[in-house]
């Protein structure tokens, strides 16, 4: 929603409810208690948490895109009138879908577009609603306090949009993250921070100098509810251990309430807009509409957001052999792309119609609209919303079966849930064989007991399900790395390397394999890869040294095992960096000796003695005591 020129009174009660729901769920003042418990409850049970809001998705979030979609298609004026988004944008989309399908390269950018946008979209409709609760408050802000707000809202976005694509934010396979550097991008995050607080806190102040206090809970809290969004996780990212996902923001608790919130404003609308008298007398006359029942247009929702999510992935696995994980993606993705577009398409606040329905106590006026001709509705369609008992037996009939599929999927995700038994994935796997779920997760339960050759069977089938599952590629690598055949785990990393973006672990995992294998060359070349990667990672110092001096250049591994010591000089004896740290102090005591420092070497092995009889390492003391008096006893 973005407000603009439209005026109106405000109605004599500012709120679209009540107070409580208005704010709980449409400004979020339940976003701290249920954002504190889902992450309580995820840390004990993760699992079945996942499946909670998968659940939920069928009531809330497939249903607030419903929302959108039944406001654009319900009456030909409307479907006419956003003509270019219902139609054309329409089309592009399902034309999208069956490109990515069958050019599979291009998901990762589908999803890291859907996931960058989706933020945005949430962002924008906080200030919509903040904008249309202040001015039901009787506020009317001047461009300059529209500015100032949005401008809060837009700081809070691009904190958060730092916070995912800069250089320092793990890889994922499937993302295509912009690689800014981490220095830039924590600049970047305080500078907008500053904005946020300054110009949310002075365009707000100036609306309550307007109306009071009280008057502006709503919007308030909807500020509040924005920093807690958006700026709180990474704020717990730079000062704490926590993590967030990057689908943090599309997922979970976060999506429910911005689904559940969106919910909140198309209802309120559907209502008045059955209420208004433009319903009874337009421009030209029909027949007046029934009265607004909550259940029947809440079904009509949930039966559209099935229809909308769930049996296309199904019908792209079960017909053309596409993994349903990876459809259910690309389908979601897409289908958010749309609603993305036509909800800024139709929710406009400058819209006359809806800003008098939203806003204000005074009906609505009747458009100028040209009247619509019912002759154009297709014959079939017209019989099938008639009320003949065939009709409604069709009807009723679709809405069992949609019902019906969404039974299917909803069992379908509980059935490939790790903890599951082999009986679940069996029926899981006979109800749809290609759900790579089932594979990853068996392999999974099979590594855990020891079953390395029966796991990688599973995994090996998930992967030529879909070659992009990244963690089924993982997974095998892990278990090649570790089954001792360096051969077939390369070749794997290698593959890998070529499938996804540069990964950490593949890339020190196959320099490890590499060196094994006397391929100094590689290893040299993984190791500086994984290195610019992750630049904190001390220990890939300690592994590129050992490549260099494999390769013979000493000068390097100097410098790289010095590079080791320098950044844990103040936490050496650390249980978890004095091996490394003791292990680089005998190797520069070795190469100094390479390159004829003697005196350098003796200092070297006096200090690493010392060093490890003080802590207890009797090994690394008895070899650099034993190095030290070799050395001493020389002329």
């Amino acid at each position: 929603m973005n407000p603009s020129v439209t005026d109106v009174r405000a109605p004599a009660n500012p709120w679209m409810f009540r107070p409580s729901v208005d704010l709980l769920v449409g400004c979020g003042a339940w976003s701290l208690p249920l954002l504190a418990l889902t992450f309580y409850l995820s840390q004990r049970d993760a699992v079945h948490m996942s499946f909670a809001f998968y659940f939920l998705g069928v009531f809330c979030n497939q249903p607030h895109y419903m929302a959108t979609v039944y406001r654009a298609y319900r009456t030909p004026e409307d479907f006419n009138r956003y003509r270019f988004f219902t139609v054309y944008v329409t089309l592009f989309v399902i034309l999208s879908a069956l490109v990515v399908h069958l050019a599979p390269a291009l998901f990762p950018w589908l999803l890291t577009f859907y996931l960058t946008w989706s933020p945005w979209h949430y962002s924008g409709q906080n200030y919509g609603i903040s904008m249309m609760l202040a001015r039901r408050a009787g506020a009317q802000p001047t461009r300059q306090d529209r500015n100032l707000i949005w401008w809060s809202y837009l700081a809070s976005y691009a904190v958060w949009f730092l916070a995912l694509h800069n250089s320092a934010t793990p890889g994922e396979a499937n993302l295509r993250l912009l690689p800014i550097p981490v220095d830039a991008a924590r600049a970047g995050e305080l500078f907008f921070l500053t904005v946020y607080v300054v110009a949310g806190g002075v365009g707000h102040t100036r609306l309550v100098r307007q109306v009071g206090l009280r008057a502006m809970a709503g919007p308030l809290t909807m500020f509040a509810t924005q920093f807690l969004w958006f700026l709180v996780p990474e704020l717990l990212r730079t000062t704490t251990t926590f993590e967030f996902p990057a689908t943090y923001s599309s997922a979970g608790v976060l999506a429910f309430m911005h689904c559940a919130q969106y919910l909140w404003i198309t209802t309120y609308y559907a209502r008045r807009e059955r209420a208004a008298p433009e319903n009874f007398s337009t421009l030209r006359k029909r027949p007046a509409a029934p009265v607004f029942r909550f259940s029947s247009y809440y079904l009509i929702l949930v039966l559209g957001g099935i229809a909308l999510f769930v049996p296309g992935p199904w019908l792209a696995s079960r017909v053309f052999g596409h993994d349903l994980v990876e459809s259910f993606f690309i389908f979601s993705a897409l289908i958010n792309l749309h609603h993305f577009i036509l909800d800024g398409a139709i929710w406009k606040l400058r819209d006359g119609r809806i800003a008098r329905l939203l806003l204000g106590r005074n009906p609505p006026l009747v458009e100028p609209t040209a009247p619509s001709d019912s002759g154009s509705i297709p014959a079939p369609l017209r019989w099938l919303v008639s009320s003949t008992i065939a009709a409604r037996a069709v009807r009723y009939g679709f809405a069992a079966g949609l019902l019906g599929v969404a039974l299917l999927d909803q069992t379908q995700f509980w059935l490939t849930l790790k903890n599951s038994g082999p009986s679940a994935f069996a029926l899981a796997q006979w109800f749809n064989p290609q759900d790579t779920r089932v594979y990853f997760q068996r392999a999974k339960q099979m590594a855990a007991a020891g079953q390395s050759a029966a796991a990688m069977q599973e995994l090996r089938h998930a992967i030529t399900i879909n070659p992009r599952n990244a963690p089924a590629q993982h997974l095998l690598g892990e278990l090649l790395f570790r089954s001792g055949d360096t051969e077939a785990a390369l070749a794997h990393y290698d593959r890998m390397a070529a499938l996804f973006q540069p990964d950490h672990v593949v890339l020190v995992n196959s320099g490890l394999l590499a060196a094994q294998r006397g391929d100094n060359a590689k290893s040299r070349e993984r190791f500086q890869a994984a290195l610019e990667l992750s630049p904190h990672d001390s220990s890939l110092h300690l592994s590129l040294g050992q490549a260099l001096e494999s390769g013979g250049d000493v000068p390097g591994a100097i410098t790289q095992y010095a590079l080791f010591t320098q950044l844990h000089a103040d936490d050496m004896t650390a249980p978890d960096v004095l091996p490394g740290y003791l292990h680089a102090g005998l190797k520069l005591a070795e190469l100094s000796l390479r390159q004829n420092q003697r005196d350098n070497a003796i200092s070297l092995y006096r200090r690493v003695a010392a060093l490890a009889r003080k802590t207890g390492r009797k090994e690394e003391a008895e070899l650099a005591e034993f190095n030290l008096r070799e050395l001493q006893a020389e002329p």
